[in-house]
């Protein structure tokens, strides 16, 4: 059976449970949880009751690591990139089958159907989310058909180049909320909390048993199941 599979895109932070308010300084360790909407219906897509309602992205000297499971556990991916490295990664859990796939760092993932906007137009606009202050965005496309899409950020935290291997490689910020979409399901990203705790350096590594792998074994199961 083919599934089908989620991962993400951007990065975050904090430390110990605890939220943001009072430290001063940019955390640069941390975990930050995502909730994840569709804008399809069960009724209307019935693959959407497979997919996962949450993101965990976890951040450690300005490397990423973004997971998310779905299916009952059935199968989960991992994004990991680091900060050092020419290469990111995309680790794919089917069953017992798990997949590598290795790609170059400056790379939009191949799992994000949206083109890069053509424009962006920075707001005078602020909203708090997960106790941090976003800045907000506008993002116009060339193909006229596709509306704006207003995305939120946030400077406060330490993780340069967070959004490496998405289309929104140029926003610099952190995304705290913002749609995409993928496996083209229009999906929206609302960060609930960030928390500042330490995160072990084994979790940006690629375990053995991943198996290196092509795009196409990871195509067939995260991107052509519809």
């Amino acid at each position: 059976m083919r599934l089908p599979i989620f991962l993400f895109l951007f990065a975050i932070i904090l430390s110990s449970c605890n939220s943001k308010s009072g430290n001063k300084t940019k955390a640069d360790e941390g975990l930050i949880i995502y909730d994840v909407s569709y804008y399809a219906s069960e009724k209307e897509n019935p693959i959407v009751a497979l997919l996962p309602n949450k993101v965990e992205l976890r951040f450690k000297k300005n490397n990423i690591s973004l997971t998310s499971e779905g299916y009952l556990g059935f199968f989960s991916t991992k994004f990991i990139s680091n900060f050092d490295c020419d290469k990111s990664h995309i680790l794919l859990k089917v069953l017992n089958n798990k997949f590598n796939y290795e790609f170059p760092k400056e790379e939009v993932a191949f799992i994000y159907n949206q083109l890069p906007p053509s424009r962006i137009k920075h707001l005078d606009e602020i909203k708090t989310i997960a106790g941090y202050k976003c800045k907000v965005a506008e993002l116009f496309f060339e193909d006229e058909t596709i509306n704006p899409i207003k995305v939120a950020y946030t400077e406060e935290i330490g993780l340069e180049n967070p959004n490496r291997n998405t289309p929104l490689n140029e926003i610099e910020g952190v995304l705290m909320e913002f749609e995409t979409t993928m496996n083209k399901i229009k999906t929206k990203f609302t960060a609930q909390s960030v928390s500042l705790e330490k995160i072990a350096s084994e979790e940006f590594n690629v375990p053995a048993e991943y198996v290196l792998s092509d795009k196409a074994t990871l195509k067939k199961y995260i991107v052509d199941f519809n």
